[in-house]
């Protein structure tokens, strides 16, 4: 009997370009099966496991068909709220299971780089039926199959794709392809629901590809030359693009030729963040959008399921092809499962290498910045894992998620052996790359971050002393009061430090502001490059409760704000306070983001290549009289060439 090779299928990039014109040529030939009703024995004796974590119509049931119309058989789970998901099992441990059970495993999922982490622990191959927004490469086969068969070819088509270009996952498996297959594309996103960067840096390196993007109004007048307009839907505005006549005077000589067809597409929001961001109304495409001589032979598609974006008229009309499209998923799904038995029989190719994996030595290793990462939900098991990623800035090192493909932007490097760190330039790049190869790379997000684990910069520059420990204890003593004063009603309010020196100001600004008013506030802690367990309490309580809790957020110094704006958002996550308020040791300016403190110890003015370096004693219990405390003005002194420590 023929096996699955261990070839998965996760990206619409595992499949080269001869390899999807073999599947369509696969899929014409099942076509033609399946109208004169031929039994097939393709798949005889194999098992396809489908694994659906959001619901799913079209996609799971063409998968379940095509294996059943092979000739094979099918166990599924169409809803994970009822396996052992529910119980608390990982995505890995479940896969591993149900490799035991089947042959083929078809995933779908609500988390980015889940099929990516489910193709590394299961023996069997994996297909991925939808990872998050990330991709969805079997619709995108399904949807270049129908564009192909109803237009003849798809090098040289102009497709559009409007509206949500963010969280669409179809969109975004179909950008990939069609800059492979040389398609010309134009982009007219939605306010707000551009094409991610990450989708944009990954066409432009691997594809050397790039499209342009326009507004909904230049949108009016490009129509007439596009080939097929890939349409999400937003605010009903757009409704004047499908039923008013588009405007020509504009558009170049030669004569614009006719639209070829419609992508029309639901709003994903699900994946909003804020549910309530959604439109209230959507667009509503209707006949009219056909009667124009621009669009008289245009065929209308949608990978369906719809809402209220596609009238019900057009159903009847010879040129909705959106039903026809859908019944097209299970001849492009026979033929993709009977080229990957193929491909076994034939051992024509093997998987395509990895790049190395960027081994880190970080305390605390960087995070994704995808909030939506399997890395951030399955942290027990996967430890965030990178690689080089593409460089955009000379003074950027870019790491890309090995499970998410998100880049992470980083601003300082760090050599685990001399415990320095650098602000990382070109001049670093071949030392970088050393110190991944003897495991000893450490990347921080910020100097204040470097510093906390551990970490001197490369060089200091001129140190002085801009105060001793009686000044601290007279800025504190300042904080508390401005506190005091400003909040009427201490019994609602609660203190969060940032860790580390930020808790221990909280703290000390928790007994100033008890001995003052007699009232004992909660205390806790955030720590903004931590994951789950963010924000802990200071004060032996079991959770920390925000909720219309007036937050004193405190923190040493604010330089760029960035720490501040982070420290913000994961207690967001945590409630909705009524109110917040910044307490800040030392504010020195330069701040990139629009955030200013409510109470200030001392605002010291600096350049922007001095740091400030904040020392306190540790409470140990002990009475104490902190002369250990101050707070100096270094210089940075940039690597030139060599830095002298790397070694």
């Amino acid at each position: 009997m023929m096996r699955f090779p261990k070839y998965d299928i996760v990206s619409i990039d595992d499949l080269a370009l001869r390899e999807i014109e073999r599947i369509f040529e696969l899929a014409d030939r099942f076509s033609g099966a399946l109208e004169r009703s031929e039994r097939l024995a393709v798949a005889d004796g194999l098992i396809m496991a489908t694994l659906f974590y959001e619901p799913s119509t079209r996609t799971r049931l063409s998968f379940e068909s095509a294996m059943h119309r092979l000739g094979g058989s099918v166990i599924s789970a169409p809803d994970m709220r009822s396996s052992s998901a529910a119980k608390g099992e990982t995505l890995a441990d479940t896969v591993r299971v149900v490799s035991s059970y089947a042959d083929l495993i078809v995933l779908r999922h609500p988390h980015d780089g889940a099929a990516r982490v489910a193709s590394e622990y299961a023996p069997c191959p994996v297909i991925n039926a939808g990872d998050g927004s990330r991709e969805h490469p079997t619709q995108t086969l399904c949807d270049l199959y129908i564009l192909r068969k109803k237009k003849g070819h798809l090098r040289g088509l102009t497709v559009a794709l409007c509206g949500d270009l963010k969280y669409g996952r179809t969109v975004h498996s179909l950008i990939y392809a069609l800059a492979r297959f040389g398609a010309n594309i134009v982009a007219a996103p939605t306010a707000g629901m551009d094409v991610p960067d990450y989708v944009l840096e990954r066409v432009r390196a691997d594809s050397n590809y790039s499209f342009s993007t326009v507004s909904m109004e230049e949108l009016k007048s490009l129509a007439g030359r596009l080939d097929a307009l890939y349409l999400t839907p937003s605010a009903p505005h757009q409704m004047a693009l499908f039923t008013s006549e588009m405007p020509i005077e504009k558009l170049p000589a030669p004569a614009p030729k006719a639209l070829d067809a419609f992508y029309v597409t639901r709003l994903q929001s699900e994946r909003l963040a804020n549910k309530g961001a959604a439109p209230d109304e959507y667009v509503r495409f209707d006949a009219r959008a056909l009667r124009t001589s621009r669009t008289h032979e245009a065929v209308v598609m949608h990978p369906l399921p719809r809402t209220t974006e596609l009238a019900y008229e057009l159903d009847t009309d010879p040129r909705a092809i959106y039903f026809e499209q859908a019944a097209a998923g299970v001849p492009v799904r026979m033929a993709l499962i009977a080229w990957m038995l193929e491909h076994a029989a034939r051992a024509e190719r093997p998987a395509m290498p990895a790049l190395p994996t960027v081994r880190l030595r970080a305390e605390p290793a960087p995070r994704c910045p995808n909030a939506n990462c399997i890395s951030r939900f399955e942290a027990g098991y996967l430890v965030p894992r990178f690689r080089l990623g593409r460089a955009v800035a000379g003074n950027l090192l870019m790491l890309r998620c090995d499970y998410c493909d998100r880049e992470l932007a980083v601003e300082f490097v760090g050599h685990a052996r001399t415990r320095r760190y650098y602000r990382f330039d070109e001049s670093l790049v071949s030392y970088v790359h050393e110190w991944i190869n003897e495991s000893s790379l450490a990347v921080f997000e910020t100097v204040k971050q470097a510093e906390e684990s551990g970490y001197e910069p490369y060089r200091r520059g001129p140190q002085r002393e801009i105060m001793n420990a009686e000044q601290v204890a007279a800025a504190v003593e300042s904080l508390a009061g401005q506190a005091v004063a400003d909040l009427p009603d201490l019994s609602r309010a609660m203190l969060v430090g940032v860790i580390s020196r930020g808790a221990l100001l909280a703290l000390r600004l928790r007994d100033l502001i008890e001995a003052r008013t007699g009232v004992h506030l909660p205390c806790a802690a955030v720590d903004v490059y931590a994951g789950a367990d963010a924000v802990r309490p200071l004060d032996g309580a079991e959770d920390v409760a925000v909720d219309d809790r007036v937050i004193v957020l405190v923190d040493d110094v604010i330089n760029s704000g960035w720490t501040v704006q982070r420290a913000m958002a994961m207690l967001w996550q945590k409630g909705r306070p009524a109110e917040m308020k910044l307490a800040v040791l030392i504010d020195r300016g330069h701040r990139a983001v629009p955030i200013r403190p409510n109470y200030v110890g001392k605002n010291i003015p600096t350049a922007r290549s001095e740091r400030v370096q904040v020392r306190l004693d540790v409470p140990d219990g002990a009475p104490r009289t902190r002369s250990r405390d101050r707070i100096t003005v270094y210089s940075m002194v940039e690597p030139m060439k060599q830095p002298e420590d790397a070694s």
